[in-house]
């Protein structure tokens, strides 16, 4: 099993994670599938408590994804989840096997992506390290997928504008200490997908 992850999708993880960077945070995610691949074609998240060690998502946010992406007619669904480890790791901890495991009883392709804002703030580059996508095998265990980030112009456009529709469903705070980052974090995810530097794209 593969993961496809646009970079609309993880631009928006990356804000997130950057707003509050020393609290977990968490979301859901966007997408479907495609000939055995999983693609993540956008993020979105909602109502959560969370701290430097765990979070939990309101049950109600998925009511609303799901309610959403059906009214306006968006041809995707919820694939899996995301949520922050700050500066302690990329890992499914026991809590998160299980919830791995309810989500997959709902969807049996589902993933978990797990990210370390702190990763970028230290490089300030989007790389591997940064995240790592997981699922529950038959024994219990997690295990990492491997991931491709990418996809041909014509998803790049479809997905971001599918991302701006679902932008409304973020119903958190936005803190001025993180407003500049969230840019960085977007150009940084188009520019390294489209293998720009400087400028011009790399032939």
């Amino acid at each position: 099993m593969r993961v496809r992850l646009l970079p609309l999708a993880l631009a928006k993880i990356i804000n997130h994670s950057l707003s509050q960077p020393k609290v977990e945070v968490a979301g859901l995610l966007i997408g479907r599938e495609e000939n055995g691949v999983v693609e993540v074609w956008d993020a979105a998240t909602g109502e959560q408590v969370g701290t430097p060690g765990f979070v939990i998502l309101n049950e109600e946010v998925m009511v609303k994804v799901v309610e959403f992406l059906q009214e306006h007619k968006i041809p995707l669904f919820i694939v899996g989840w995301y949520h922050s480890h700050p500066s302690l790791g990329l890992f499914l901890s026991p809590i998160d096997i299980k919830t791995q495991l309810t989500y997959q009883s709902l969807y049996p392709n589902a993933i978990a992506l797990v990210i370390d804002p702190s990763r970028y703030e230290e490089s300030k580059k989007v790389t591997n390290s940064l995240y790592k996508i997981f699922r529950v095998n038959q024994q219990g265990e997690p295990i990492e997928l491997p991931v491709t980030l990418g996809a041909g112009t014509r998803k790049l456009l479809e997905s971001t504008l599918i991302g701006l529709t679902t932008t409304a469903l973020f119903q958190r705070e936005i803190h001025d200490t993180a407003m500049s980052k969230p840019f960085k974090a977007i150009s940084n995810v188009f520019r390294q997908s489209l293998g720009i530097e400087g400028g011009r794209k790399n032939e």
